[in-house]
């Protein structure tokens, strides 16, 4: 029975009939010459695409076809170095599936709940941003050869891709229109809300674990694996907003660590690393961060610094 994990670490089983043996050997094959056409029609039309699958393939990740995924075209499961796509899917939805989820095998995420809320959830949205703006950059690329497959994907993620061919158009430079891809993800509050629930749910599973949410996350953790974008973006407003639940929902979960049930009349005031997220409120307004982040923090440092310097 096939293995599903979703993006919140929970597994699951893909429910499937009983069948014989024979019928069984036979959907398989079928299963696994499906996975070849569309490794072969990636390959064809798309270079980047077709590198991305060829590191994967190297590096032993396993393809399969599974049952019903529900919504979820595809996934993948680092334990098991398995990318299972959804045979309800179509092939023209699972040619930029196959992409966006071989890019994920290459990703290095710590998803340790050692780590605060503030840097679980930034890294989740780097994770996801930076596999969607490989999976457009090689949409883009397949526009002509597999042209339902860029209509679906343009359908789903407009903005995602007119960031793309804007900075593709005006620069001609792959790299910088993957930057804007990747930043425009960040753009569609309630796909990215999506995500952040996931890691809330995740992370509340901590709350008994004695050394869960006390590591910070540097911007260079979050840098070294997405290269091709500047590092003030991992803190900036639109990289950092939240929403007013989400926030709230962070700060309660370290406030309600083990360590902290002492302090019965203080928890409801102790900061948290909540406090670094900007807010985004019911009416699509947005408050500043309580506390300072690292970057913020540095920039200030340097700025006073050189303040001192020129008053020599």
């Amino acid at each position: 029975m096939p293995i599903i994990v979703a993006p919140n670490g929970a597994i699951m089983t893909a429910m499937e009939e009983p069948m014989d043996k024979a019928e069984k050997e036979r959907r398989e094959k079928e299963r696994a010459a499906r996975v070849d056409r569309l490794i072969e029609r990636v390959s064809k039309s798309s270079p980047i695409g077709k590198k991305i699958l060829e590191s994967a393939i190297e590096r032993g990740i396993s393809i399969g076809i599974d049952g019903d995924k529900g919504n979820s075209w595809g996934s993948y499961m680092p334990s098991f170095k398995y990318v299972s796509l959804n045979e309800k899917a179509s092939d023209e939805q699972l040619l930029s599936t196959i992409v966006h989820e071989c890019r994920h095998s290459e990703q290095n995420p710590k998803r340790d709940m050692s780590y605060t809320m503030y840097a679980s959830i930034c890294e989740t949205r780097v994770m996801e941003a930076d596999a969607m703006a490989h999976e457009c950059a090689a949409v883009y690329q397949m526009r002509k050869a597999e042209p339902e497959t860029y209509k679906l994907f343009c359908d789903r993620h407009g903005g995602i891709m007119k960031a793309y061919e804007t900075s593709f158009e005006k620069n001609k430079d792959e790299t910088k229109a993957k930057a804007e891809a990747f930043k425009a993800w960040y753009d569609h509050a309630e796909y990215v809300e999506l995500y952040d629930r996931s890691v809330v749910e995740f992370m509340s599973m901590g709350q008994m674990h004695t050394g869960a949410y006390k590591q910070d996350m540097s911007v260079q953790v979050l840098k070294d694996n997405v290269p091709y974008v500047e590092p003030s973006f991992f803190t900036s407003q639109r990289a950092t907003t939240v929403s007013e639940k989400t926030a709230q929902d962070s700060a309660k979960i370290e406030r309600s660590h083990i360590r902290h049930a002492f302090k019965i009349f203080s928890r409801s005031k102790m900061p948290t690393s909540a406090d670094k997220f900007y807010v985004r409120d019911a009416n699509g307004s947005v408050r500043p961060p309580i506390a300072k982040t690292e970057e913020k923090t540095n920039t200030a440092a340097v700025v006073k610094a050189a303040s001192r310097l020129k008053d020599r």
